[in-house]
């Protein structure tokens, strides 16, 4: 009876700590060949059976903000060293020790080695990650798809009237936008391309750098969410440098 009293509890215990990441799909060996060949890019998180934390719960915002981009797969292999050693031949294949969860991987189709990814665990930074590196698109906050794009395309350009002419086409779009806290968003697009016009292309960096000085000070948790929301969008034309 008692043992039974116990493998309930551990089972409660397991479900308050262990949440699903919705979108991510699990992997073995032999999902694996099944599945990876159908994606171009694929971010691969090795962790522990029912894995638990502040990085996997950082890791499950990835999966809800990646569901919409078919180009993508984002997944787990959950390994155990025990029993029937669930998923220790990928976790071993890729060089995953128990000690190394949880581990990020990203894997591009044509290359043979996948990305190991050495950032904070933090969403907004593996979704950066994702797409410097894999060259996809998963919103950051704050971050506008169609502005992302027109910010790249300033940043490539050379010749200033073209510039100017990326800066207009920027302003027509807030015009027309009716959602105030997105049209609060594409205002900071606008801006940065103003800025960078007057200072030159180093600006953006020059501003990242004053921002991330400004985030190690005592700042309210509305000052530091206004903070993310516009380094991150600076990245977005940090990313064409």
């Amino acid at each position: 009876m008692w043992l039974a009293t116990l493998c309930v509890a551990l089972v409660g215990l397991n479900e308050v700590e262990t949440k699903d990441a919705k979108g991510s799909v699990p992997l073995d060996i032999w999902t694996w060949d099944k599945i990876m060949p159908h994606f171009r890019v694929a971010a691969v998180k090795f962790d522990r059976v029912f894995p638990y934390g502040d990085k996997h719960d950082e890791y499950i915002k990835v999966a809800e903000a990646a569901h919409t981009n078919k180009d993508v797969l984002i997944a787990e292999v959950n390994a155990a060293d025990y029993g029937e050693k669930r998923n220790m031949d990928l976790a071993e294949k890729y060089g995953v020790g128990k000690d190394d969860y949880p581990q990020l991987k990203l894997f591009i189709r044509g290359n043979p080695e996948p990305i190991n990814y050495t950032g904070n665990w933090q969403a907004d930074e593996i979704k950066r990650f994702l797409k410097t590196r894999g060259g996809v698109w998963i919103g950051l906050s704050a971050c506008i798809e169609e502005f992302d794009e027109l910010a790249r395309l300033f940043m490539m350009e050379e010749d200033e009237g073209k510039k100017r002419g990326f800066l207009a086409e920027a302003e027509n779009k807030v015009s027309e936008m009716m959602d105030e806290t997105a049209k609060k968003n594409a205002k900071i697009y606008i801006h940065t391309m103003k800025k960078t016009l007057e200072k030159g292309r180093n600006f953006v960096n020059e501003e990242i750098a004053r921002l991330d000085k400004l985030a190690t000070g005592k700042l309210s948790d509305v000052k530091k969410q206004e903070l993310l929301y516009r380094n991150n969008i600076l990245h977005s034309f940090k990313d064409e440098l």
